[in-house]
């Protein structure tokens, strides 16, 4: 009863996300007939770019998705290795569904049908998120530096101290008194999880800092992702790749910050296109085309990794099930 439950659950959350996700694609692509209309014959299509680009950012999440899953691991999450890279590209859908939480309520719910802790899932995908925000921002900052102040009217002063509040939060002893207090919330034993938290103390900020130093590198990879669109859709792509992994960070830190949008649209698309516009030579209906074409991308990448893991958990779950059968001895 418990399994048939759970997989109803699974189905649902996946019907709902994919709903939103179809509604926000279909919102998108009225949203680009206007400004793609408006450039008329200034565009083009070259398949193979967009190719590479679609590949890049499959490869992306599913990196990401063994680094969280590796985390997880290592602060006790009974998670097999690829079902966990499942777990997380599918829970990722979950930020299509209006609300904030449903990404972690599915990595928590997974984790705790593996007869794991909710409460370190969401510690450890909370972790992991912010690592991910702060590595954006300082990803913007490198690229960007100065111009990332003048195109939002303010100074780079502002970011800065935003990851370093940001940063504050990765204290490991906030960490560890954080777990114990989800688990009595979560009706789980306290004990067990502050046990989980305190076993690898020493190793907790270094494993933390290598975790933000192997998601750096993501956003220099969207950013050649990006560049790629721009090659498959223009003549001439406006900017380098480094420079739009800064246009691609920043403006993915500012859809994730905005509560009111589900998976930042709107405010994401608006952030990439006015940062496009300051700091490349590009008109303002390009820079609305590449950051609408520039989300498509991404939906396609989020789905495309999710049909890959899948794929790659029922291929080796039949290869498990083929090799237990014949393990066992005849039967009669």
């Amino acid at each position: 009863m418990g399994d048939r439950r759970g997989r109803l659950m699974l189905a649902s959350f996946l019907f709902l996300a994919l709903l939103f996700l179809l509604l926000s694609v279909a919102g998108l692509w009225d949203a680009l007939a206007a400004p793609w209309k408006s450039l008329e014959g200034a565009w083009t299509l070259r398949l193979p770019w967009l190719l590479a680009a679609l590949a890049l950012g499959t490869g992306n999440l599913i990196g990401m998705a063994a680094l969280w899953t590796l985390l997880a691991r290592r602060w006790g999450g009974p998670i097999d290795f690829t079902e966990g890279i499942t777990a997380w590209v599918g829970a990722n859908l979950g930020r299509y569904i209006p609300g904030k939480i449903w990404q972690l309520a599915g990595l928590a719910a997974y984790v705790r049908g593996r007869g794991g802790s909710s409460a370190v899932a969401l510690v450890s995908a909370v972790v992991f998120q912010l690592v991910i925000l702060i590595s954006g921002i300082a990803a913007a900052l490198l690229t960007l530096r100065e111009r990332l102040g003048t195109a939002f009217g303010g100074s780079p002063v502002v970011p800065i101290l935003i990851a370093g509040g940001l940063a504050l939060l990765l204290h490991p002893a906030l960490i560890r008194r954080a777990a114990p207090i989800l688990a009595g919330l979560l009706r789980e034993d306290r004990t067990t999880v502050a046990d989980l938290m305190r076993r690898d103390r020493s190793g907790h900020r270094v494993y933390t800092w290598l975790l933000g130093a192997a998601v750096l590198p993501v956003w220099w990879a969207y950013g050649l992702g990006l560049w790629c669109i721009a090659a498959g859709i223009f003549e001439s792509p406006p900017g380098d790749p480094w420079t739009l992994s800064g246009v691609f960070a920043a403006s993915y830190v500012a859809g994730y910050v905005s509560l009111v949008t589900p998976g930042g649209l709107v405010v994401r698309e608006g952030a990439m296109a006015l940062l496009l516009v300051s700091v490349t030579p590009i008109s303002g209906a390009a820079a609305a085309v590449l950051a609408i074409v520039a989300r498509l991308w991404t939906v396609l990448a989020e789905l495309a990794a999710f049909g890959l893991a899948a794929l790659a958990r029922g291929i080796r779950s039949r290869t498990s099930s083929r090799a237990a059968s014949r393990g066992q001895p005849p039967q009669g």
